[in-house]
C-alpha cells in the first residue's frame, strides 16, 4: 500500500529555510545553532530571466531525477524473506515524500520536481547494465540518486554518460574524481586509512607484526585496501593482501574465498585481518575467524557495511568485533538511547508524519528499515526514519535553489561544493562539510562494536537490549569521533 503524506500538516521545518547542522555527541549533547547554521539562499537574478531548459532532464517548468531502489519483489521472488512492509514501492515512496512536499510548496525556483523510478535486482549484477540504460538512453534525466546499495560498476556506468549521481554511502575517491560525483560517506581509501590509523594508535599489536587484508575487485573495495595496506605499511607493520572475486556474480564462492583467506593469512603469520568487503560477502569470513580465533577488524569501507541495517544481519561469529564507521548509532557503551539531535528530530518528525499510517504507529531508534519488531514484553517497533533520504534530500534542495534559475549539471555540483557545513543525520557527529576539491560530506569517523541482542529478552533499566537500542544486533558506539584528513 503506497501512504501519500498530509503535506499541509507536515511538522518537518521546510528544507528551503535554514536548517540548523546541531551536532551532538554520543550523549546527544546539540552544539551551539550560531556556528553551524545551513543558508540557503537562491542566487540574485536578473529581473528579467526567464526559465529555460537549460540541461538535460530540465524544462522551463519541470526537473526529472532518477530515482534508483533495489527491485525488492524480485528479492522476494527468489524465496528470501523480507518484512512485509519493506516493498520497492516504499523505498521510492521514502524519496517521493520530500519531491512531494517541495512541488506542495511551488517546486525549487519555480519547476516541479519529477522522480523517475529506476531499479535493480540485488541478486543479479547483470541488472545494473538496465538500470544504467534507464537512466541515461531511455530517460533523460538531470541527475540520479540512492541512499546505498548501489554498487560502483553502475554508477560508474551513469557517470560515464555525463550524468551526475548523489549517493549516501562509502565511493572511491576515483569517483569523486570525476567531477560528476557526491557523496555522504568519505570515500573508501579515506576511511580504510582512518580505521587503521585509530587501530595503530591504540598499540594492541605493535610493528612490525604482519597483518592481513581482506579486500575484493571491484573498485572501491581495491582502493580501500590499498588504503589500508599503505597505512600500515608506512608504520611499519609486515602487510598481506587477499582479494575475493566480487565481480563473478556468485555470492556463494565469493564467500568461500573469504573464509580460505583467513585460513591462508593465519598460515603466513597474520595476527591480525582487516576486513574491508561487504557484509553480504562475509559470512564465510566472520566463520572461518571465529573458529582460528583470528582478532579482525572491519572498515566501513562499502554499502551498509556498519549501518543499523547491515549490523542487524550480522551472525553470532561477527559478535564483538569492531568496525571504523562514519555511521552514528542510537546507543553508546554503558548508556541509554541517545536524543535525536535537531536536525535528526526534524528528519524523524516528517517521517512519522509521512509513513505512521503505514507503519501503525511512529519510528523507534535503532530498527531496521523497513520492519517491525515485537520485544519480550509485547510493546511493537517500528522501522527507525531514513536518516541518509532526509539528509540527501535537504542537500539536494539546497545545491539546486543555488544552481540558478536555469541550472545546469556543472552548476549543480558548483553550488553543492560551496554550501559549506550542512546537517547530517545518524552519520559523522550531525554536522559535515563540502568544498572546492572536497565532494563528500562526512569529516570523521569512530569505532563501533557489533553486539548481539536477544529478543527474548526485556529491555533493561536503559530502555536497551544488551546496549542495542532494539532487540537486534547492532552497532554499539565505544570510541570517540576522530576528524580525518
Amino acid at each position: 500500500m503506497k501512504y501519500r503524506p498530509r503535506i499541509a500538516l507536515a511538522t518537518l521545518a521546510s528544507v528551503s529555510l535554514v536548517l540548523a547542522a546541531c551536532g551532538g555527541d554520543d550523549g546527544g549533547s546539540e552544539a551551539p545553532a550560531e556556528d553551524t547554521s545551513v543558508t540557503s539562499e537562491a542566487p540574485t537574478t536578473d529581473a528579467t530571466e526567464e526559465r529555460t531548459a537549460s540541461d538535460i532532464g530540465v524544462t522551463a517548468d519541470t526537473i526529472r531525477i532518477a530515482v534508483a531502489v533495489s527491485d525488492l519483489e524480485a528479492v522476494r521472488a527468489a524465496g528470501i524473506s523480507i518484512p512485509e512492509t519493506l516493498t520497492t514501492e516504499h523505498l521510492v515512496d521514502r524519496w517521493g515524500v520530500f519531491f512531494e512536499k517541495w512541488n506542495a510548496e511551488g517546486g525549487i525556483n519555480g519547476r516541479q520536481v519529477e522522480l523517475v523510478q529506476v531499479v535493480w535486482d540485488p541478486l543479479n549484477p547483470a541488472s545494473f547494465d538496465a538500470l544504467c540504460a534507464a537512466a541515461t538512453v531511455d530517460n533523460e534525466v538531470f541527475m540520479l540518486i540512492n541512499g546505498t546499495g548501489l554498487a560502483s560498476p553502475a554508477r560508474n556506468c551513469v557517470m560515464d554518460a555525463g550524468v551526475p549521481v548523489m549517493y549516501g554511502d562509502v565511493v572511491a575517491q576515483a569517483e569523486l574524481d570525476t567531477g560528476l560525483m557526491i557523496s555522504l560517506a568519505p570515500p573508501s581509501e579515506v576511511v580504510a586509512k582512518a580505521g587503521v590509523e585509530a587501530w595503530i594508535a591504540e598499540g594492541s599489536v605493535p610493528a612490525p607484526a604482519k597483518i592481513g587484508i581482506v579486500a575484493n575487485n571491484t573498485p572501491a573495495i581495491q582502493a580501500a585496501g590499498k588504503g589500508a595496506s599503505d597505512a600500515l605499511t608506512a608504520a611499519g607493520y609486515e602487510v598481506e593482501v587477499i582479494e575475493t572475486n566480487s565481480l563473478g556474480g556468485d555470492n556463494a564462492a565469493t564467500n568461500q574465498e573469504g573464509a580460505a583467506a583467513v585460513g591462508a593469512l593465519k598460515a603466513n603469520g597474520a595476527v591480525h585481518i582487516f576486513l574491508a568487503t561487504p557484509f553480504t560477502e562475509n559470512t564465510g569470513f566472520w566463520t572461518a575467524a571465529a573458529e582460528a580465533d583470528m582478532p579482525f577488524t572491519m572498515l566501513d569501507t562499502n554499502s551498509s557495511q556498519c549501518s543499523a541495517f547491515g549490523l542487524s544481519r550480522a551472525p553470532a561469529a561477527a559478535v564483538g568485533s569492531n568496525c571504523v564507521t562514519a555511521y552514528d548509532h542510537s546507543t553508546s557503551e554503558g548508556q541509554g538511547v541517545r536524543a535525536d539531535n535537531a536536525f535528526e528530530a526534524e528528519c524523524r518528525a516528517f517521517f512519522d508524519e509521512s509513513f505512521s499510517d503505514y507503519y501503525g504507529g511512529p519510528s523507534n531508534p535503532g530498527v531496521p528499515a523497513g520492519q517491525k519488531i515485537t520485544d519480550a514484553n509485547g510493546t511493537v517497533l517500528i522501522s527507525d526514519y531514513a536518516p541518509q533520504e532526509c539528509t540527501m534530500a535537504n542537500i539536494m534542495f539546497q545545491g539546486l535553489t543555488n544552481a540558478g534559475l536555469n541550472p545546469t549539471r556543472a552548476s549543480f555540483i558548483e553550488a553543492v561544493l560551496g554550501l559549506g557545513d550542512v546537517p547530517l543525520a545518524l552519520q559523522a557527529g550531525g554536522t559535515g562539510s563540502f568544498g572546492p576539491g572536497k565532494a563528500y560530506a562526512a569529516s570523521q569517523v569512530h569505532t563501533i562494536r557489533i553486539t548481539a541482542a536477544d529478543p527474548s529478552v526485556a529491555p533493561d533499566a536503559n530502555g536497551t537490549y544488551n546496549g542495542c537500542p532494539a532487540p537486534v544486533n547492532c552497532g554499539v558506539v565505544i570510541g570517540e569521533w576522530l576528524p580525518i584528513s
